[in-house]
């Protein structure tokens, strides 16, 4: 027993590092952030007269909880870094039940804890024409298939809410994921959901409105990147926020090379 709890402590100590030298890097990498309300980063910008909007859009995994950064704050320190003057939109600020691990970041988002992809349907309309959102980030469908809706169905409603996005906004480019896995028994529809997700962004992009996939699954590991069995841990959450960024990037780039 005495060698199994030595086994456990040098293990969490070692996470414990890497989370801290993990989250350090990205804190140094955005030291360009103009302070708590993060609304604009001035310096190193593409362009200064441009703000790029950014809905992120989901559950309890894009809202995060009480005491977590959320995959949210590593992305902005992650574009801020890069020299990207946003702006995080959406209805809701900070994290679910209490105050988030940092506060250096636009807390602004849209994660609903709980909602299934159809009550995002319902207000996802009314939230863009609120914020006019130039990029959308999409990761649903958790609690769609954790009540039994088969795939085919959330699929057909993501597909909807890009429809609801396109009427307030013709041109607002989405990013979608494939979304994280659960601690066994997790979901057993996930890799069909995941796999039929690339027909939906084949159908719905356009060059004048591109969707495009971003691949979370993958390299996901809940037992290790998870807090609870489900939702990231400061670990996952860099992950999400660097699988984001790579994403954004030519889309920003684009954006900001316009007119």
């Amino acid at each position: 027993m005495a060698e199994e709890c030595g086994f456990y402590e040098r293990r969490n100590m070692i996470h414990g590092v890497y989370v801290v030298v993990l989250v350090l890097g990205l804190i140094l990498g955005g030291c360009g952030s103009d302070g708590t309300d993060g609304s604009v980063n001035q310096a190193g910008s593409p362009s200064s007269s441009k703000t790029a909007k950014i809905m992120p859009l989901g559950d309890s995994i894009t809202a995060s909880s009480a005491g977590q950064a959320s995959y949210r704050y590593y992305l902005w320190q992650l574009a801020i870094g890069r020299g990207y003057k946003i702006d995080f939109v959406g209805s809701q600020h900070g994290v679910s039940g209490g105050a988030p691990k940092f506060n250096d970041f636009d807390m602004d988002h849209e994660g609903h804890g709980g909602w299934t992809t159809d009550q995002i349907l319902a207000q996802v309309r009314s939230w863009a024409a609120n914020t006019s959102p130039d990029f959308v980030l999409i990761h649903l469908g958790d609690n769609d298939m954790a009540a039994g809706q088969d795939s085919p169905g959330i699929v057909k409603e993501l597909g909807q809410i890009i429809d609801q996005l396109r009427i307030i906004n013709p041109r607002i480019a989405v990013v979608l994921a494939q979304i994280i896995p659960r601690v066994s028994p997790g979901l057993p529809q996930l890799s069909t959901f995941n796999a039929q997700l690339p027909a939906l962004i084949a159908a719905k992009h356009l060059g004048s409105s591109p969707v495009v996939l971003v691949d979370q699954f993958t390299g996901f590991n809940p037992v290790t990147m998870t807090w609870d069995g489900i939702h990231p841990n400061a670990i996952g959450e860099a992950q999400m926020a660097d699988r984001w960024i790579s994403a954004l990037d030519p889309l920003l780039d684009s954006f900001f090379a316009s007119p």
